[in-house]
């Protein structure tokens, strides 16, 4: 549950200028900041800044080539949106926490309108969500999940409402910090700036780059939610996979809500960031499993392949972070082993109960770290690599009437 908390803020003036500059967020608020999409984000910053920080050494000294095989196509379109943006603009933009703003909105400001929801900067991709999330609902009616978990969407055009939702926003956050000299109002006023400078203004994806799951949305009213950010669309349509992806994203995080019927996931050999991936991991062969089977999206084998490739895109390679969510490798392969669980039922009929599910789940974790690009266990393909050879060189020996060391 996401409950109202407030930013510690620091007034720094300067001139007839004040800054408002937001120190951390508070734990409630920060559930936000720890999402999947936010975490990204944040490590697309700091690998720039990085850079930045060492661009004069760069000058000097050629860089080594990376050792590293992993390459995660989200943090780089997060950088190349980033690059278009000043610095001084994109630390205010941080700073100000102006890409939970419009989530924050949805879920503690604005009043209850389910049917007036609609996603996509235009709305485009309202239908394909809506049929899935009805399918799902369907599918998984059985496993004991919440039986009303509602869609939500979030719009950056919602900040350009002054008055009406981003001055409440505002004074939810910064509740107590504003005075006489710098009101709710003037930082309003500096924020709506900002976004103009933006690229794209209020339809600049960082402002709604997110999607996740809520168990509760406040105090008042407990409701299970499914919220999806205009800028995840537009993520998926960069990199020309938007045909699946708006799927994708939704069965993901309906596969959140099977987590919370389960009781989320445990790991006490690894802690935190392998519980993070393991999440993740899950609900990404959840989502396959049901996009996959007969009763479920009934995907062609076509569609399938390329649920698999959003999967890849959205993976990450900051492995020992406590945002690290699993590599686009490891992602994909997820995805893979739920699809073949659907493909391989006995019974086209017959549905997996999510206990289950995450049993056998477990038995193909222990290994998730030893995947190659075809998603074959490195050993095991090499094993079979092995028995394959030997079998052939006793077939040579047996032709020839010889025989052969193994």
């Amino acid at each position: 549950m996401i409950n109202p908390a407030f930013f510690r803020l620091a007034l720094l003036c300067s001139l007839s200028i004040c800054m408002i500059t937001a120190r951390r967020l508070e734990p409630s608020f920060n559930d936000i900041e720890q999402t999947e999409f936010a975490q990204q984000l944040q490590h697309a910053i700091q690998i720039i800044s990085r850079q930045e920080d060492d661009l004069s050494s760069t000058n000097k000294q050629q860089q080594a080539p990376s050792t590293s095989s992993c390459s995660s196509p989200s943090s780089k379109w997060l950088k190349s949106v980033i690059s278009d943006v000043s610095t001084e603009d994109l630390s205010t933009f941080f700073d100000n926490h102006l890409h939970v703003l419009t989530f924050v909105y949805k879920l503690h400001v604005a009043p209850r309108q389910y049917d007036q929801e609609y996603f996509g900067l235009d709305g485009e991709y309202t239908q394909e969500i809506t049929f899935v999330h009805n399918q799902a609902k369907d599918f998984w009616s059985d496993s004991g999940v919440q039986d009303e978990i509602y869609l939500l969407s979030a719009h950056g055009s919602d900040l350009a409402d002054r008055h009406g939702k981003l001055v409440p926003t505002l004074k939810l956050l910064f509740r107590n910090n504003y005075d006489s000299e710098y009101t709710v109002y003037d930082h309003a006023t500096d924020i709506q700036e900002l976004i103009n400078r933006l690229p794209g203004g209020y339809n600049f994806p960082l402002l709604t780059f997110n999607a996740f799951a809520t168990d509760e949305m406040d105090d008042k009213v407990e409701d299970s939610s499914i919220i999806i950010g205009d800028g995840y669309f537009q993520f998926q349509q960069a990199l020309g996979m938007d045909s699946e992806g708006p799927e994708y994203a939704h069965a993901h995080e309906f596969s959140h809500h099977l987590q919370f019927l389960l009781g989320g996931v445990s790991d006490s050999k690894s802690g935190i960031v392998q519980v993070a991936k393991k999440s993740e991991l899950l609900a990404d062969a959840f989502s396959a499993y049901f996009l996959a089977h007969d009763q479920g999206g009934n995907m062609a084998s076509e569609e399938i392949s390329n649920v698999h490739s959003v999967a890849f895109s959205v993976g990450d390679c900051v492995k020992n972070n406590e945002g690290h969510h699993g590599t686009p490798i490891q992602r994909k392969c997820a995805t893979v082993w739920g699809a073949e669980l659907a493909d391989n039922s006995e019974d086209d009929m017959d549905k997996i109960d999510v206990f289950e599910f995450q049993d056998r789940f477990e038995q193909w974790y222990e290994s998730v770290d030893d995947l190659n690009d075809s998603c074959q266990h490195v050993h095991s393909a090499a094993a079979t690599s092995r028995s394959y050879r030997i079998l052939f060189l006793q077939v040579i020996a047996f032709l020839v009437g010889g025989s052969v060391l193994l």
